[in-house]
């Protein structure tokens, strides 16, 4: 993509996702409503695409930087199309959002543009240093209760894919999971004569997402960038394979990958004691000489009460210093409850220790307004990704993957 090329579809993209912004604003959690959208797919002459999976993919971006998925791929809201192409989606939560192919890198179409109304919008794939991983898609919010209709998804086939498959040592599958997989890439040169010729030099890169394989344990990407050569990695629960490298030329396809976990049963066994060993210990802020620990629960209730029951209470979250000290000690892509939930109306921020709100740190849906009296108070948790702050409520499809809460202690 040339300068000039790149600077009309960087000033494209911005005003869309500007427009975007105006017509579907984020109102908080007060009206305790779910958005949806609904249109058609069609290929490049029109024509309707049945039976392809879409998603609305929630995604954090912080200061023009994606850190990553707002929850596991399962939580996404998803729909197939039908013989007409037809599309709806519903139970969108009002959060950045992209529209992608389901799963989003194996599937068998790629997207070329996204209309809204009169709105087109072009999706181009970024290669280079420097740029945000998110240009060149859209991204949008949608209001609350509001619905997005007649959206027209115009789609095309990938040129290239690899294609693989994820074994145990006993080379049974590894059937239905979520892998984290990385694409790396290279570009050798050579000199000396054609009949020996030598490397001279290698650049390249690698892109890394996660997928998920299917019942036989395969798993297909089409995110590959020309002519080159290509070797994955695929990692799950601390184990990880290997694949060797293949050259591919523009618009080949390769398909015999073939990985093996042999570690998988090991590094399962290891993680689960570290992670009962790790609920088992309070670990102490040098800063504020406060304990904090670990635990697993099924709501932001449940945790309440454990951490009661130790003579505790729910992490209060005093300032950036104290915020930077969790994130570092529980760095993994998972959501916590903290001791904060949105108050009724009328009523004051306040910390489950009964401390009051003197920091904040929300993320780009921003700090919700608070709760009509009745409707409840509204529990918040660190995010999957960035661990910034957000409010959940009970019909959120993020509810069911916040799993974790942090309990804290004055003195342990």
């Amino acid at each position: 993509m040339t300068r000039s090329c790149f600077n009309r579809f960087y000033i494209e993209i911005f005003v869309g996702v500007v427009m975007l912004s105006l017509v579907a604003p984020w109102v908080g959690v007060t009206q305790n409503g779910k958005s949806s959208l609904s249109g058609r797919v069609v290929d490049t002459d029109g024509n309707p695409v049945a039976k392809l999976s879409l998603a609305v993919k929630p995604v954090e971006i912080n200061m023009g930087k994606e850190i990553g998925s707002l929850a596991p791929l399962k939580s996404w809201p998803r729909a197939v199309t039908d013989a007409e192409g037809r599309f709806s989606i519903a139970n969108i939560d009002p959060v950045s959002s992209r529209l992608v192919m389901f799963p989003e890198h194996g599937s068998r179409f790629e997207i070329v543009s996204v209309q809204i109304g009169d709105l087109i919008f072009n999706y181009a794939k970024i290669d280079g240093t420097g740029f945000p991983t998110w240009l060149g898609q859209l991204t949008f919010a949608i209001e609350p209760n509001m619905s997005l209709e007649d959206i027209v998804v115009k789609v095309k086939p990938p040129d290239m894919r690899l294609r693989g498959r994820v074994l145990l040592r006993d080379r049974t599958p590894l059937a239905n999971a979520e892998i984290d997989l990385t694409i790396r890439r290279r570009r050798r040169s050579h000199e000396g004569f054609f009949l020996f010729p030598r490397s001279r030099s290698a650049s390249g890169g690698h892109t890394r997402y996660f997928v998920s394989t299917d019942a036989q344990g395969y798993f297909v990407t089409y995110q590959l960038k020309g002519t080159s050569e290509y070797s994955v990695v695929v990692r799950y629960k601390g184990a990880s394979a290997k694949s060797r490298w293949v050259r591919l030329e523009e618009g080949e396809r390769y398909d015999k990958f073939v990985l093996r976990l042999n570690d998988l049963a090991e590094h399962r066994e290891n993680q689960s004691k570290r992670e009962k060993a790790r609920q088992a210990v309070w670990m102490v802020n040098p800063q504020n000489d406060h304990a904090y620990k670990r635990i697993t629960c099924n709501s932001w209730e449940a945790a309440k009460a454990e951490a009661e029951a130790e003579g505790a209470y729910l992490v209060t979250i005093n300032d950036a210093a104290e915020q930077k000290w969790l994130e570092a000690l529980y760095p993994e892509k998972a959501f916590f409850w903290i001791g904060l939930r949105v108050p009724e109306e009328g009523a004051a921020w306040q910390w489950d220790s009964g401390e009051p709100l003197t920091y904040a740190n929300w993320g780009t849906v921003g700090r919700p307004n608070s709760t009509t009296k009745g409707e409840g108070k509204v529990p918040v948790a660190l995010i999957f990704a960035s661990k910034r702050w957000m409010a959940i409520d009970s019909e959120s499809r993020l509810r069911p993957a916040v799993k974790h809460a942090i309990l804290e202690k004055d003195r342990y």
